[in-house]
């Protein structure tokens, strides 16, 4: 099986998988960082004109979903997990909270 495995060259692709894996909940919390301060700046722009109760909740989400996504990125910077099982949970977790944001950026933009 080894044979087969380095006749296809997977054996070099296998430990470079393994770390971006490992990784990919620090690359998904960026990424969630990145659509944060997309809708900050949409919602700060609305505020800016309207200056409701409704604008300035929605500003105080971005914030403080901002603040915990800046946390998490700090924490899995210097707290990679050891192995692939337990980089799966938290890889989950920022992934449905990604496309959730992705979502309510697309429906803030219209």
């Amino acid at each position: 099986m080894l044979m087969d495995i380095n006749l296809f060259g997977l054996s070099n692709i296998l430990p470079t998988l393994l770390i971006l894996i490992k990784s990919s909940a620090l690359i998904t919390s960026i990424a969630n960082i990145c659509l944060l301060l997309g809708m900050l700046y949409v919602y700060l722009e609305r505020y800016l004109k309207v200056k409701s109760k409704f604008t300035t909740n929605l500003v105080l989400f971005s914030l403080l979903f901002l603040v915990q996504n800046i946390l998490f990125s700090v924490y899995f910077f210097f707290n990679l997990p050891e192995t692939v099982i337990n980089a799966v949970l938290p890889l989950i977790f920022l992934g449905l909270e990604f496309t959730a944001l992705a979502l309510l950026l697309m429906i803030t933009r219209d």
